[in-house]
């Protein structure tokens, strides 16, 4: 028997965890589940969907594509394990993905709320993320979510990337990839959210305006982050070998 609206607000306090949600799926897990969590359309209870995601739109073939995504990625230590896609009774319609839990939320969040670690941390932390992202590009991806808000954060500040619904086979976006690349080191070595709350949309009119985020003179990459600005790199590899550089020398 379905819930009214009213019970089901209950159910879903009493019986799950809300992680996430945009406009497009929500996050959430079981209460006293620390190891998995579903990403769907909506909160689901008793076979029964609840609080339907705004833009959510044909979501079986999304979290089937989703879920393809991250089989053809294999097994990397920085990308968020996806133990499988949940389907209906008839095994045909995909209604969730089912996804390993960290321990924390997005990096984005991670960094509005905490204080900056060392220099030479954030350093490793944007070397993880680079590396990861030349490894979704090695297996023919573009990942298309380029941002802190897309990487989870697990204990002793290990990330993994995340959220492949709008990845796409590579082609000639990488180089916008690449470029957009330079705001994700900027916020990470800086340690600060570029522009501030400003919308995504915004963001991307800035960068395409040439409005680029504050990178300060002691930032050890200001230097590979403004290349990036200039479509200086043809590889996130590139990259990574010269924030590892940095690295050593902090």
């Amino acid at each position: 028997m379905r819930f009214s609206d009213r019970e089901a607000v209950h159910a879903i306090r009493a019986r799950l965890e809300p992680l996430g949600r945009t406009g497009l799926s929500i996050v959430y897990t079981e209460k006293g589940n620390s190891k998995s969590a579903r990403k769907a359309a909506g909160f689901w209870l008793d076979s029964e969907m609840y609080d339907h995601a705004a833009f959510a739109e044909d979501t079986s073939n999304l979290f089937k594509r989703e879920a393809a995504i991250y089989e053809a990625l294999s097994s990397h230590p920085c990308i968020l394990k996806c133990i499988g896609v949940e389907l209906m009774h008839d095994e045909e319609e995909a209604w969730a993905l089912y996804l390993e839990r960290a321990p924390h939320k997005y990096l984005r969040e991670y960094i509005g709320k905490n204080e900056p670690p060392t220099m030479a941390r954030r350093l490793q932390v944007a070397v993880d993320f680079t590396e990861a992202l030349q490894y979704v590009h090695d297996r023919g991806v573009i990942w298309g979510h380029v941002s802190p808000r897309s990487v989870i954060v697990f204990d002793d500040l290990h990330i993994k990337l995340c959220d492949f619904a709008g990845s796409t086979l590579k082609g000639s976006v990488l180089e916008k990839e690449l470029f957009v690349l330079g705001t994700t080191i900027c916020e990470i070595t800086e340690w600060t959210v570029p522009y501030g709350s400003t919308e995504i949309e915004e963001l991307q009119q800035k960068l395409t305006d040439g409005e680029y985020p504050h990178v300060g003179d002691n930032n050890p990459v200001k230097d590979a982050v403004k290349k990036l600005w200039r479509f200086a790199y043809s590889s996130a590899q590139e990259l990574a070998e010269a924030l590892r550089a940095a690295l050593i020398g902090t």
